[in-house]
């Protein structure tokens, strides 16, 4: 007893141990899991900026850009298009290409977009109840009557297609991410992540979990990374 409460109040070595030691197996793992070679993340990175100033000026560049990149690529045929970029607003200066985008990916089946899950003590400033949001899930003891915080796509056919997921990260204390968060169980109501999303679409094997923890392939730049310009 005397050593435990040493350590709590003067030398801190058992604390976060488990966070220590799930670093410690990631740091020392005689063999790490290899990245999925059919993962391709398109980046909207500094070369990309550049590259296309010239043509669109700073970013944000407007929505035809990136209704020329989802034909381009669906030529392809990917089994899914994820966005990562949370289109909130309108373009007030460009809403014909607002309408282009939308028309895109109106026509398509596998295009996904993320959507943000505000703190919850917003949620009675909010008019957004969950029964308005495609693909959250209603459980048996569901408030009909709750609201919820969260930043939805602007696009109408993404909002009518129901390909969304939230893409809230929560890192431990020490600012570090050590697990994903699948879904938010908020009033009675499962509003899922955007990789669960793609995950049921696919067919994947459920996971019940709430959480998970991050099995890292490893170190930046693993999984096949391609500029935004390039592509």
């Amino acid at each position: 007893s005397l050593l435990m409460l040493l350590d709590a109040s003067v030398f801190h070595v058992g604390e976060n141990m488990r966070q220590k030691a799930f670093d410690l197996v990631v740091r020392s793992r005689i063999v790490t899991p290899k990245a999925d070679p059919d993962i391709v993340i398109v980046d909207v990175n500094e070369k990309s900026l550049a590259a296309l100033a010239g043509d669109y000026g700073r970013w944000p560049w407007p929505r035809q850009v990136f209704a020329e990149f989802v034909e381009a690529v669906e030529k392809q045929h990917p089994k899914a298009i994820v966005f990562d970029i949370l289109f909130s607003d309108a373009d007030l200066f460009n809403p014909d290409s607002d309408a282009y985008f939308n028309d895109t990916i109106a026509t398509t089946d596998n295009t996904y977009f993320p959507l943000l899950r505000l703190d919850a003590s917003q949620d009675t400033l909010s008019k957004i109840k969950p029964s308005m949001i495609a693909g959250v899930t209603k459980l048996e003891n569901a408030n009909a009557d709750a609201s919820i915080a969260v930043v939805l796509p602007h696009f109408e056919a993404a909002l009518k297609a129901g390909r969304l997921g939230t893409h809230n990260i929560y890192p431990d204390a020490d600012g570090i991410s050590r697990e994903y968060r699948l879904y938010h169980d908020d009033y009675g109501w499962k509003l899922p992540s955007l990789p669960l999303s793609i995950a049921q679409t696919l067919g994947y094997k459920p996971i019940s979990d709430q959480n998970m923890l991050l099995n890292w392939r490893g170190g930046p730049f693993t999984y096949q990374n391609v500029s935004f310009s390039d592509v």
